[in-house]
């Protein structure tokens, strides 16, 4: 005997761990897009395209990381009294 289960009770109770795994495997491939045409550009031979590769996630990792240990050193600034221990008075 066949039970058949209607659209809307198989949505209720399946629909959101697949629109959790649609939504993870979406923001899975976006983060490994990088890593992917990096491994790609070094296996097939194109050094050019895998320096170029390299440059540009080297680029975009630096854009992402200097501003913020540029506002923790300001943070730092304002909040620490620094010292000159090599000033004589």
């Amino acid at each position: 005997m066949v039970i058949l289960m209607d659209f809307s009770l198989f949505m209720e109770k399946y629909g959101y761990k697949i629109l959790l795994l649609i939504i993870g495997s979406a923001i899975l491939a976006v983060i490994l897009t990088p890593f992917v045409m990096m491994f790609w550009a070094f296996s097939s031979g194109g050094i050019v395209t895998a320096i170029i590769a390299v440059i540009i996630f080297a680029i975009g990792i630096s854009l992402m990381a200097v501003p913020k240990i540029r506002n923790f050193a300001d943070k730092l600034r304002q909040t620490h009294i620094i010292e000159d221990w090599n000033k004589k008075e």
